[in-house]
């Protein structure tokens, strides 16, 4: 159960250690005299009520920790670990910390580390790229509607939030766009999570791109997994494998797109002379692989640093402001796209 914590308030200690507020905050705070007996009891106090003692004052005195968490899916994935550093640096620049908070994807472990976080008195929590029917957003909205919150990267169904995003959809056209207009009739699409809300919309855009250049959608082009290299590789294989196979793929991030890098090598096929590839996120993969990865840049970095300015003037304030800020994607071309040639 979320939310079941019950923050430690300096009335508690004071009631424990028998004294008055006023004498916790002195003792806490080491200001003003207080006998060491009584310093005693309120120590005693606060050790029964199992507070760390180093963070203790700044939770009780101020109620507040300075002190962040982050949730995310994979750390693995490249793109995270760029996030993670933006907000990190940026939050430290506020004077925050932040406690890196890895799901793998799972729900019950993401609940365990949403009442480890509300153990420590966390001051706010960013959520990046929770399911679209993440339970655990909706249980601690209900739980703890006093705590301040953010979504990062996606939307939680029927749930209004604050939350900083990026234009999935708008992306999703502009890498399948991208394609058509090359001459590519044959394009596929490999995405990650289904319940994911970037692999949905970022499918959104490549329907709708292929509907407005009148190419029928080929459900054998569309392959879902994770966003993770040997996805890429994985479906990348079976769709290239097709005697009628894709002269295009659209990866749904960078690591799925170095996965299908991996397939076309295999089957003996040259990108982009044979296949056409194109990511997004402009992820550090995107430089490092040959030939380069034409992408779809997702501007992590400020991102990251508009998350921590928002959350952070949510615990400053104290309200959420139910503000949806919405970052553009844009088209970087390199090498590993160009124009169809006849594959028979």
């Amino acid at each position: 159960m979320i939310g079941s914590v019950k923050m430690v308030t300096i009335k508690d200690v004071a009631k424990v250690a028998n004294v008055s507020i006023s004498t916790v905050s002195r003792v806490l705070n080491n200001s003003g005299y207080t006998s060491a007996s009584t310093k005693e009891k309120v120590h005693k106090a606060v050790d029964e009520l199992k507070f760390q003692k180093n963070m203790v004052a700044t939770a009780m005195i101020k109620k507040q920790t300075s002190t962040l968490g982050l949730i995310i899916p994979d750390i693995k994935n490249i793109f995270y670990g760029e996030l993670t550093r933006a907000i990190e640096d940026e939050a430290h620049k506020h004077g925050f910390n932040v406690i890196l908070c890895n799901t793998d994807n799972d729900l019950s472990k993401e609940s365990e580390y949403l009442n480890f976080l509300l153990r420590k008195g966390i001051d706010g929590i960013i959520f990046s790229t929770p399911e679209i029917n993440d339970r655990n957003v909706r249980e601690i909205m209900k739980t703890r509607p006093d705590l301040p919150l953010i979504i990062l990267g996606s939307q939680v169904k029927d749930v209004r939030l604050d939350e900083v995003l990026v234009d999935n959809f708008e992306g999703g056209y502009q890498a399948t766009k991208h394609l058509l207009e090359l001459g590519h009739q044959k394009v596929g699409y490999i995405g990650g999570q289904p319940d994911s809300y970037s692999t949905v919309e970022r499918y959104k855009g490549y329907q709708e791109a292929l509907e407005d250049y009148k190419v029928k959608l080929n459900n054998n082009y569309v392959k879902l997994d994770e966003f993770k290299i040997h996805s890429g590789y994985n479906k990348g294989l079976e769709m290239l494998s097709r005697k009628d196979r894709p002269t295009a793929i659209f990866a749904g991030n960078d690591a799925i797109a170095v996965g299908i890098y991996k397939a076309a090598r295999e089957l003996g096929l040259n990108v982009p002379e044979q296949l056409s590839v194109i990511g997004f996120d402009d992820s550090q993969f995107a430089e490092i692989v040959d030939p380069e990865l034409t992408t779809i840049r997702t501007p992590i970095s400020e991102m990251g640093q508009k998350t921590v300015e928002l959350i952070v003037k949510i615990v400053k304030e104290g309200k959420n402001f139910k503000e949806t800020v919405t970052f553009q994607p844009t088209l970087i071309e390199r090498g590993s796209t160009s124009r169809v040639v006849d594959v028979h």
